[in-house]
């Protein structure tokens, strides 16, 4: 049986770049030199959104998922935004 890694990246606009295709490459040389590579199976995806990361994982249905992106310290993870937050108007 053939296992899926699923690797997600996210490096939003505003946030800092990070450096996602040399943490790929790491990736994927360190699987051709492991012992049971033909056993795996590797797909990446971007995660720039939340909902994103839910599709890629419907998508793949992978066995193991490896997750690179921009934290913000206990609030989470940083993902890009569809719609802006609503403002709130103070009119008197």
């Amino acid at each position: 049986m053939i296992r899926k890694i699923l690797i997600l990246s996210a490096n939003p606009k505003g946030t800092k770049k990070l450096r996602l295709d040399e943490e790929m490459r790491e990736i994927k040389e360190g699987l051709k030199r492991a012992k049971k590579r033909e056993q795996f199976s590797l797909e990446s995806a971007e995660a720039l959104r939340y909902r994103d990361i839910h599709r890629a994982i419907l998508d793949s249905e992978p066995q193991i998922l490896h997750f690179s992106g921009h934290g913000a310290g206990e609030e989470g993870l940083v993902f890009e935004v569809d719609i802006l937050p609503a403002r709130v108007s103070r009119d008197s």
